[in-house]
């Protein structure tokens, strides 16, 4: 019998056909470290990430005014995969998120907000590869 008739055969049977699996859900996921920015403080701080594991970072601005996260010998010590962070700052205005995709360095980085008396406010922190 060709194959093409057996298979007929075992969907007019009622049959599962098992195929063998190539679907993108196998592959192994990024871990995924959510920061949030508020007045005036970065949450998790320290920030704590692998050294050459991929990772999503997302970044999320929780209060009324324009925060930014810079961190630029991070950025620049980094492999980006996925976004931007343009002279090693991302820049959220109030309620906003962005994601960067990246590979992290080893190592222990300064993290702060530029924005004017933000980190003179407590807005600053470290980035802790290991």
């Amino acid at each position: 019998m060709s194959a093409l008739r057996l298979l007929s055969a075992a969907i007019l049977a009622g049959a599962t056909l098992v195929l063998p699996a190539h679907d993108v859900a196998a592959q192994p996921t990024k871990p995924t470290v959510t920061i949030t920015l508020a007045s005036h403080y970065f949450q998790p701080n320290p920030i704590y990430l692998a050294g050459g594991v991929p990772v999503h970072l997302v970044l999320q601005n929780k209060s009324g005014k324009t925060h930014d996260f810079t961190a630029p010998d991070f950025f620049r010590t980094s492999q980006i995969q996925a976004g931007s962070a343009p002279d090693g700052k991302i820049t959220l205005e109030k309620g906003r998120s962005a994601t960067i995709d990246l590979i992290p360095r080893r190592g222990t980085y300064r993290l702060h907000c530029s924005q004017p008396l933000h980190t003179m406010l407590g807005m600053a922190g470290k980035i802790v590869v290991s």
